[in-house]
């Protein structure tokens, strides 16, 4: 390399990579949006397309976009000739194909969320399209990215387990995430989203694909929707937990104890909390009022009792208490679970055989006390077992002929996804400013889970088993 290459080089790696965001929601704003504010050398957005004005006002705001680089549609901003390095597509998941499909044509580079899309045809043409033009497509497949999957990939590769013989994972959803999300929220029905073990675990499907290294053969699955169904109402129940509700002092989803109290949050976070900031978070549970007397005169109190994040950010844009009443009282996260327009599961099991004879399932359920993954491998030489959540993350690898047992510690500091979010950003960025030889199959490796999700809920509807040259 030259004297001047190497000038060069160097000097563009201090710039940061200019990118434009579609869509300012949660995602958009709050993770990849506040990457760039942490990290202003690495990543800048300079414009925005979002039909909602004050996200779209708040986003520009706080990245400081210019007025003509703000834009209502996303066809606008694709109209303009490329004027930066990649796009970031944070829409709603039926809403994905078309946007992606323009910035790559328009050559952009793109990160787009998770699902890529609703159906399989149009992830399959996402993906072609990706490679046909050279650029790279991206998938927020998190899990990839954390330490406590990278550590169980590197096990696994080490060989202390043997050879596979089985999986067994789960993804525990907790039942008041369930309720906001997959019963009250964007993902509750099918016909507006997509099937929950899509929403969800396209995920999971893409972390066994990763770690296993080999592909599924065939998979079968059950599941249904049990609980949020209006004959579980208890009597008297109204449309919206405001409007008078019977059971309103012990109903675990009873929505002002979620999104005003926040108690459930609070405890969720709790379980990592250590001294002071534990007692405070348990504090907020039992004496809300006292919390916020006490957050005038300590601001890291402060910080507590003014949370302005998840999920209420979901619920208003400017979550105050009033706008959340207000919110509540009308819209969507007031509404009691059981007379709510949703039909996706909340329970789930696929049973798979991956190349080579391994047995494999995955679980996955809505009414979790705690929001965690656990694994459970079983080798011939050593089992596996793990846990990935709020409770921490650690994973532990028992011998059988020593009978040793060795525990790694592969908590993250609290960030989300246990720091896969955060690893996700640095990845993409790096890819963008390097060229890395990965980033142009990355989309055909997230397109599998996809299709693996696809082939479930098939398999789950028509209860027969879906061999792999049907979704290939």
């Amino acid at each position: 390399m030259s004297k001047h290459t190497a000038m060069s080089v160097a000097t563009k790696t201090h710039h940061p990579i200019e990118v434009v965001l579609i869509g300012a929601g949660q995602r958009g704003a709050e993770v990849y949006g506040a990457y760039a504010l942490r990290h202003p050398e690495q990543l800048r957005f300079i414009a925005v397309a979002e039909p909602h004005d004050a996200r779209r006002a708040r986003f520009a705001a706080q990245h400081n976009i210019p007025p003509q680089n703000q834009f209502i549609s996303w066809e606008a901003l694709f109209e303009r000739p490329r004027f930066a390095q990649a796009a970031l597509i944070c829409t709603q998941d039926q809403l994905h194909t078309a946007p992606t499909l323009a910035a790559l044509r328009a050559g952009y580079d793109v990160l787009l969320e998770k699902p890529m899309a609703t159906t399989p045809e149009e992830c399959r043409l996402l993906v072609d399209t990706a490679e046909e033009l050279g650029r790279q497509l991206h998938v927020s497949h998190v899990l990839r990215y954390t330490p406590h999957f990278q550590k169980m990939r590197a096990l696994l590769r080490s060989g202390v387990l043997g050879e596979i013989i089985n999986v067994a994972h789960r993804e525990n959803v907790s039942w008041w995430h369930m309720a906001h999300s997959y019963v009250r929220g964007n993902w509750r029905n099918t016909a507006q989203a997509c099937p929950m073990i899509l929403a969800k675990c396209c995920h999971d499907f893409d972390i066994l694909l990763w770690l296993l290294e080999r592909p599924c053969e065939r998979l079968s699955s059950v599941g249904s929707l049990i609980h949020f169904r209006p004959e579980n109402a208890p009597p008297g129940a109204p449309q919206h937990c405001l409007d008078g509700c019977p059971v309103e002092k012990t109903c675990p989803y009873y929505a002002p104890w979620i999104y005003l109290d926040l108690a459930p949050l609070w405890r969720s976070v709790a379980t990592t909390a250590q001294g002071a900031p534990r007692w405070i978070i348990q504090m907020a549970e039992q004496t809300p009022g006292l919390v916020k007397a006490l957050g005038i005169l300590l601001p890291p109190i402060r910080l507590l009792s003014d949370y302005r994040g998840w999920p209420r950010s979901v619920v208003a844009l400017d979550p105050s208490r009033e706008n959340l009443l207000t919110a509540l009282r009308s819209g969507p996260y007031g509404r009691c679970v059981y007379h709510c327009d949703n039909d996706v599961v909340d329970h789930q099991v696929v049973m798979m055989e991956f190349a080579g004879g391994i047995s494999v399932t995955l679980t996955m359920h809505g009414h979790s006390h705690l929001e965690y993954r656990t694994t459970r491998m079983e080798g011939t030489r050593a089992t596996l077992l793990a846990q990935f959540g709020l409770g921490g993350s650690w994973i532990e690898i028992h011998e059988h002929r020593s009978n040793r047992k060795t525990r790694y510690n592969t908590s993250a500091p609290l960030g989300g996804h246990g720091g896969g979010d955060e690893g996700l950003m640095d990845a993409f960025v790096r890819s963008l400013r390097y060229g890395e030889r990965e980033a142009l199959t990355i989309g055909r490796q997230a397109l599998e889970s996809h299709l693996l999700a696809f082939a479930a809920e098939q398999a789950r509807l028509t209860h027969q088993m879906i061999e792999r040259r049907a979704w290939e």
